[in-house]
């Protein structure tokens, strides 16, 4: 966890991107407008006005207010907004709410209840990634609500403490997918505080001096071409919509010197850390195998753990504690690693990146883009993340990948790889038996590497293999019985190899004459799902993500020996840009031979409609190719 999860984020309700169990939530974002529940899209609301204030005193402390009003023009709006949550931390913002109301259509308004109508309650956490910390929820219940009906909403948030001392950070963003009646900015800093800001597709409409103090004011609505359609995948709307980030940090290496400042001295390594390093590296004498080995302990060792009260959210606790109690978040578990690994004398650094879809760093040094922390080894060029608990030495999650990467010992900005083959690969190999009933005996092997081998890891590690066997039969719309074994789950570098033994009901008609298609076999990565992608996103407007992995998939499909086999697919070989798809299709009696292989060697884990243009013919190509059938008698 980092600052982000306390700072000021104004982001409002949208659909949330993309999530999996790989992505275990380890940090949360402060939001005025929380987020739509799936039933909830734009066209359900319009924000009619926002007015949003922020005073900022000579130590960086903020006088946040907030005046907001949302016109609620559906059941599934009213079910969203109609219990309204403002985020704040108890201990370091004092909140009030200074004015909440129904506004009908007809004009008449209905006050909502201070006594009997809000309610306080800890800001909700995941099992998995469990936090302890004084972040609330202040539920604000709308009374009398119904279709056309406007909520309205003024509140102040004012710090107490700062996390960072004499610095501030907000950051707005405002999706062009909602639409905007009004929305308004000022910002009043001290006159002599250097402020910068980096302000995208919004409007500045003041800048003024006088009596020590600068007000700055800004506007943005949305624009007379209307929203733009929904979009499910996208990157930040600060990477790509209309924003407003601004802070008082001098630089980017201004944010790493004030996170180093509180970090550095809770890496000395006590008695047990140092020989906790000497018993695990006992023997090894390759100092890559050695950093490999204490990655490994701390990845399967320290589980996650977030406590954040006072400034927790970026002060790590000490290397010890943490090796004592066995759990800690990703700042701590950064610090215990780079505490074994000075014990042998190999060199690391603790570097801010976004675990998200931030891919871009705001012109404004904007200490919210940042939420986690990873390692960063320079003697090996490797970045690890042990908070997954299953990766690979130097291997990130997805979600850490192809970002812009603050080192907080020196300053400078790194840049993490993006996913592609060289980090992520996942081979399937399947047999399947028709009988003359048309089911399936099925016998697989999976092996993933990499990146490709995170959720099937977790899966493995916190399921019973016979729950995860029916998710992946109920997950691929199949029928039958399967039974699943893994091999590798403790081995982080080794490949995490998947035997798949079972029956699979109704894989073709028989008798025939009929086809029948390659079916969709249970895996943890499928070349359809590219394909699908490429031709659903491919003229949407917004950059969207896009994985890497190489994907290779091998099937032999044997029919009744009763049964005549017609004809056979072609074999297929497409190329555009970074991507290559080949098939080939091979028949020996009554068995036939599939193999498809999909290699991305993308630069980046960001895909625009350029690119997905580029690709189009060939996702095209793909899908034709996976409909393909296998003729018979």
């Amino acid at each position: 966890m980092f600052a982000s999860h306390i700072l000021e984020f104004f982001t409002p309700p949208m659909k949330p991107h993309r999530d999996s169990i790989s992505r275990s939530v380890r940090y949360c974002a402060a939001t005025l407008l929380t987020f739509c529940m799936s039933i909830c899209y734009a066209a359900d609301y319009r924000v009619e006005n926002l007015d949003h204030s922020i005073k900022v005193d000579s130590a960086g402390k903020r006088v946040v207010r907030v005046d907001l009003a949302i016109k609620l023009m559906t059941d599934a709006a009213i079910a969203r907004f109609g219990q309204y949550a403002v985020s704040y931390n108890s201990q370091l913002q004092k909140l009030d709410i200074d004015r909440a109301e129904t506004l009908h259509e007809d004009g008449s308004r209905v006050p909502v209840d201070f006594r009997g109508g809000m309610f306080d309650r800890p800001t909700p956490v995941t099992i998995s990634a469990p936090q302890f910390s004084n972040e609330h929820l202040r539920l604000v219940t709308f009374p009398a609500l119904s279709k056309g009906d406007t909520i309205r909403l003024a509140y102040t948030l004012t710090d107490v403490e700062t996390l960072f001392p004499g610095k501030f950070s907000v950051q707005f963003a405002f999706p062009p997918i909602e639409e905007y009646g009004s929305a308004n900015i000022t910002l009043d800093t001290p006159a002599d505080m250097p402020v910068a800001i980096d302000a995208r597709g919004v409007k500045a409409t003041a800048d003024s001096t006088g009596n020590g103090r600068r007000i700055r004011s800004y506007h943005y609505e949305t624009p007379a071409s209307g929203i733009a359609d929904e979009q499910t995948n996208t990157v930040a709307w600060t990477d790509i919509g209309p924003s407003f980030i601004a802070s008082n940090f001098t630089g980017y290496a201004d944010i790493a010197s004030a996170y180093n400042a509180r970090a550095y001295d809770k890496l000395g390594a006590s008695d047990a850390v140092l020989a906790l390093a000497d018993r695990l590296t006992a023997g090894v004498d390759d100092r890559r195998e050695q950093a490999k080995r204490l990655y490994a302990w701390v990845a399967r060792n320290i589980r996650y753990v977030g406590v954040y009260f006072g400034a927790g959210p970026v002060v790590p606790h000490r290397a010890e504690d943490v090796l004592a109690n066995r759990y800690g978040d990703c700042k701590d578990q950064v610090t215990l690693l780079s505490a074994l690994l000075a014990a042998k004398g190999i060199d690391s650094d603790g570097v801010l990146v976004n675990l998200g879809n931030h891919y871009r760093l705001p012109d404004a040094p904007d200490v919210l883009t940042f939420n986690h922390v990873v390692a960063w080894l320079p003697e090996f060029g490797a970045f690890v993340d042990t908070t997954a608990g299953v990766l690979p030495f130097g291997v990130l999650p997805f979600e850490a990948s192809d970002k812009p990467a603050l080192n907080a010992k020196t300053g400078k900005i790194l840049h993490t790889p993006p996913q592609n083959g060289a980090n992520s690969t996942s081979s399937v190999a399947y047999a399947v038996d028709i009988g003359q009933d048309g089911n399936g005996t099925l016998t697989g092997d999976i092996s993933l590497d990499g990146q490709a081998g995170l959720h099937a890891r977790q899966m493995f590690t916190h399921l019973p293999p016979k729950r995860v066997a029916d998710t992946m039969l109920r997950t691929f719309g199949l029928a039958g019985d399967l039974q699943l074994s893994s091999r590798g789950l403790d081995d982080l570098d080794a490949p995490l190899s998947i035997d798949m033994r079972g029956k699979i009901d109704q894989v073709s008609l028989m008798p025939g004459p009929a086809a029948v298609s390659v079916p969709l076999l249970p895996n943890f990565g499928a070349i359809r799902s590219f394909a699908d992608y490429v031709l659903q996103q491919r003229n949407k407007p917004f950059d969207g993500t896009c994985s890497g992995t190489r994907l290779e998939e091998r099937y032999r499909i044997t029919l009744p020996g009763s049964v005549e086999v017609l004809a056979i697919p072609p074999n297929v070989d497409v190329r555009a840009g970074e991507i290559a798809y080949r098939s080939t299709y091979l028949r020996t009696g009554q068995t036939v031979d599939v193999t498809r292989v999909l290699e991305r060697k993308l630069a980046s884990n960001v895909c625009g409609s350029a690119k997905l243009a580029e690709w189009a013919d060939a996702a095209t190509a793909i899908s034709t190719d996976l409909k393909r059938q296998i003729l018979y008698r």
